[in-house]
């Protein structure tokens, strides 16, 4: 024994959730002060849970059924939703692809001639910053207030 923690204690665990306590087992439940307590709660709670699980309500058939149905109508969904995103992330790359090949050059060159040519106040642009950041933040306050 080490302390207040016997070794056998995971065996006796063991043995009360298989309801077969061993006649040395037993034996030791006698002079273990420990394990008798151990086996006292433990033994509690697994009459409660078994209680617990004979109490339980089945439910019926058709219950099952359409839990059933709706759990691989809701598999189905997923699926499906699984294939569009593949789908739309192909069609989008192959469409980024194109527009690259065909106005690549052409295009660089008007953004960049687009950039250059936009001059903003630092003013205005501080205040184009704090309501990009504060914009989500609000909508986030105002969504979770009820």
């Amino acid at each position: 024994m080490n302390g207040n923690v016997c070794a056998f204690e995971d065996e006796l665990l063991e043995a009360l959730q298989r309801r077969f306590l061993p006649r040395d087992l037993a034996e030791h439940l006698d002079g273990c002060a420990s394990c008798a307590e151990l086996r006292r709660v433990a033994g509690a709670l697994l009459d409660d849970r078994v209680h617990a699980i004979a109490e339980a309500p089945v439910p019926s058939a058709a219950t099952m059924w359409w839990r059933i149905q709706l759990r691989r109508q809701k598999e189905a969904e997923a699926a499906s939703r699984r294939s569009l995103l593949v789908g739309q992330a192909a069609t989008l790359a192959i469409a980024l692809l194109l527009v690259v090949a065909l106005f690549g050059v052409d295009m660089a060159e008007g953004v960049r001639h687009a950039v250059a040519s936009i001059r903003v106040s630092m003013p205005l642009l501080a205040g184009l910053a704090a309501g990009f950041i504060l914009a989500p933040l609000a909508g986030y306050v105002a969504i979770r207030q009820k």
